[in-house]
């Protein structure tokens, strides 16, 4: 797995436009996304397949990307055989299963979830929202920083981007190696992005000095 070509791609960013730099350096017909429903609407907008993997904003949008089926995609080990049989039955999920989220949930809202083929992910696209000051921790990026931290963890096997510069790196990296990523980069992106996260810890810790008690 020194070097990977991109086939699955997980784009979840706050700012779509941010993605356009990746999108002028693959070819729709080779490239799957899954996504978030506004980023998947963008991609779609753009002439490349994507379809919704969330199941919604439960509890007033504090749950949007933790979902047990996006993180299989994102951690799978792919040098084990059953990481990938369990990658398999997630995938069979479907519109007529039991909703998780309660009886009165729509038909329509059902199908939205279904994952059809459902791979291993070989490219996690990520940003995060800043949090606001004003409205801390509510404004903590949850789901992001969890995605994030998969793709790190996860590295030897699947690329990550998570703000604009490590996109624009990845591009360079994708026109080097005619469409492929090494595990040299794939290596130093996750230590940026680990220290990404860890500055973004460190400034929602400060925020808590900030907040009003209540």
């Amino acid at each position: 797995m020194d070097n990977i070509r991109i086939k699955n791609i997980f784009a979840a960013v706050f700012e779509k436009k941010v993605l356009d730099p990746l999108l002028a350096v693959l070819d729709p017909k080779e490239v799957k996304f899954w996504g978030t429903e506004g980023s998947v609407k963008y991609l779609k907008s753009k002439g490349f397949d994507a379809q919704s993997v969330v199941s919604g904003f439960d509890f007033d949008g504090r749950l949007k990307t933790i979902d047990k089926k996006v993180f299989a995609a994102v951690l799978a080990d792919r040098s084990n055989k059953r990481h990938l049989e369990e990658l398999i039955k997630l995938a069979k999920y479907s519109s007529s299963d039991p909703s998780p989220s309660g009886e009165g949930e729509s038909r329509s809202s059902r199908q939205a979830r279904t994952i059809n083929n459902f791979e291993p992910i070989d490219l996690v696209v990520v940003d995060l929202y800043k949090p606001d000051s004003g409205n801390f921790p509510e404004s903590m990026d949850i789901g992001g920083q969890a995605i994030i931290r998969a793709a790190i963890k996860n590295y030897k096997y699947e690329a990550l981007a998570f703000d604009a510069e490590s996109i624009l790196d990845l591009v360079e990296e994708l026109k080097a190696k005619q469409g492929r990523i090494s595990i040299a980069f794939r290596k130093a992106q996750a230590k940026k992005a680990a220290k990404f996260i860890a500055e973004r810890t460190k400034l929602e810790a400060e925020l808590f000095d900030h907040e009003r008690a209540e």
